[in-house]
């Protein structure tokens, strides 16, 4: 029994002096790398200072040719959002003619100053969600599979009522605001759209005086009938449902007429173009954006292959000392 105690205690001894021997040498190679460095002191400061150099022109270089941004943010109508997706898509080839770029009022020179211009939808999972829910008149089926992965997709964008127009340019330019300002301006134009909005504008206008006409008679017959409770006048005639409608069908209707005669006026008042325009943002500078990215990388880029190459030379060494040990 004491034998085992005893070869208890000799494998602890030789478990803690291994521990032991394995921090000795880890703190070892820690004061190793400290007077590495230390020694390496002024190399790795003229590193530090060449690479902050390099990286600081780079940053600046690459900034300036992505610093000018504006954004405007539009609502398309009439289900003319897929027509400006597809003219707006388009751009990049048709910039490349002349003969369209002067049909947009600009000048060459001010087209080849953008670098990109893009068109993407402001995605909110309501606006789908309440798409969805009119075409399959089933809102809850559809949330039990709803993954927002999906809102991402370019058969969604239709759904969404706002979307925004980007143009980056590479340089400053006293004309860049009228980029914008003639391609939304050529979108308008559009003959197609502007006949059905003229149609659509008249048919509203004629909705809305009859259900103005139709609010008024009922709000006339509700007048008389709280005035005579009793009697029953034969001018009044109703398509609702029985020629003797009750109030609460009448009130029922009426409040159905206001809705109607809200969303009409909205129509004939704000949607008189394919579009409104919710944000028209100016060009503005987005310079500090990437700012310091190169100023942090390079010099820690050189920093470590200078590390390195002290690493393999050091390995190199220790390998052809072991080797010459061996042959002895």
């Amino acid at each position: 029994m004491s034998n085992e105690n005893y070869n208890d205690e000799i494998d602890l001894f030789q478990i803690f002096g291994m521990i032991k021997n394995g921090f000795r040498k880890f703190l070892k190679l820690i004061i190793s790398v400290i007077l590495f460095y230390k020694k390496k002191a002024i190399l790795f400061l003229i590193l530090l200072v060449i690479g902050g150099g390099i990286g600081f022109f780079l940053d600046q270089s690459q900034d300036a040719r992505t610093k000018y941004v504006q954004e405007v943010i539009i609502e398309p109508k009439y289900n003319s959002t897929e027509y400006i997706y597809n003219f707006i898509e388009d751009l990049e080839d048709n910039f490349k003619d002349d003969v369209f770029v002067k049909k947009l009022g600009l000048k060459v020179d001010l087209v080849e100053n953008i670098k990109e211009i893009s068109f993407e939808p402001i995605i909110r999972a309501e606006d789908v969600l309440s798409e969805l829910h009119k075409e399959y008149e089933d809102k809850g089926s559809f949330i039990e599979v709803y993954d927002e992965k999906l809102l991402e997709e370019k058969k969604y964008r239709n759904f969404y009522k706002q979307h925004k127009l980007t143009i980056i340019f590479d340089g400053l330019n006293s004309d860049n605001e009228k980029v914008a300002e003639s391609i939304l301006k050529h979108i308008k134009s559009n003959n197609y759209f502007k006949e059905l909005l003229d149609l659509e504008l008249k048919q509203a206008n004629v909705n809305l005086g009859q259900n103005k006409r139709s609010l008024q008679f009922i709000n006339e017959y509700l007048s008389n009938l709280t005035q005579n409770p009793v009697e029953k006048d034969s001018k009044y005639v109703f398509e609702i449902e029985s020629q003797n409608p009750t109030i609460p069908l009448l009130l029922k209707r009426k409040e159905e007429l206001i809705e109607m005669i809200s969303e009409e006026e909205k129509l004939v008042t704000l949607d008189k173009e394919i579009f409104s325009t919710i944000d028209y943002g100016d060009v503005i500078s987005k310079r500090k954006k990437l700012l310091n990215r190169m100023l942090t990388f390079i010099p820690l880029l050189l920093i470590g292959v200078v590390t390195l190459f002290y690493l393999l030379k050091y390995l190199s060494k220790s390998i052809n000392s072991f080797v010459k040990d061996e042959e002895v």
